[in-house]
């Protein structure tokens, strides 16, 4: 992602603390992990809306600017607002080029009505994960992972493992045995 987003370091902390800067167009937010200490930042509540509007700001890296340092990240946890859905709060962690990082990034299905099982045999394509948890360096992160349903049949099952795995990038499911290959979509019969 080739947006940068300014933040600056602050040293007020706690519900209040948040309360006040939200109340003057600010988004409380903490970068934390790699070799550095965590520390707390705002960004201005308009860069974060334009950002968040970008898929590839939630599961891509991300580069920051705290007070005029660059820094790569990616984001861990965005707490949205119930009512508004305005960004409360983030949680960044440091990325580095040589380390290993584990995210979540978006399952794409394509070709559904395509397959035979949709487009003769009366079904549709149910997705049951919308996410699946990689393991890979920064620079081989995916923005999502392809999973083609074009071959599926009625009743089929898709698993994690039918999902297209870019060279570098691990599925962290399927390190742990052949017993995590969990389904996440079937073509099952369309409901009338």
């Amino acid at each position: 992602m080739s947006l940068v987003l300014n933040s600056v370091t602050r040293n007020e902390e706690g519900k209040g603390a948040s309360r006040r800067l939200r109340k003057q167009g600010l988004v409380p937010a903490v970068v934390y992990g790699g070799s550095a200490n965590p520390v707390s930042v705002t960004f201005k509540n308009n860069e974060v809306a334009k950002a968040v509007e970008n898929a590839a700001f939630l599961t891509g890296v991300v580069t920051i600017s705290i007070d005029g340092t660059e820094e790569s990240v990616i984001v861990k946890s965005l707490q949205r607002h119930p009512a508004s859905g305005e960004v409360m709060h983030i949680d960044l962690q440091r990325v580095e080029a040589d380390k290993k990082i584990v995210t979540r990034v978006p399952l794409e299905f394509i070709n559904a009505a395509k397959s035979e099982g949709v487009k003769s045999q009366g079904g549709r394509l149910q997705v049951e994960a919308k996410l699946a948890e990689v393991r890979c360096l920064p620079k081989d992160l995916p923005a999502s992972l392809i999973v083609d349903t074009i071959n599926g049949q009625l009743g089929e099952i898709f698993h994690l493992s039918d999902a297209q795995l870019p060279e570098g990038v691990e599925l962290v499911a399927l390190l742990k045995g052949e017993d995590h290959n969990q389904p996440i979509a079937r073509i099952g019969k369309a409901k009338r």
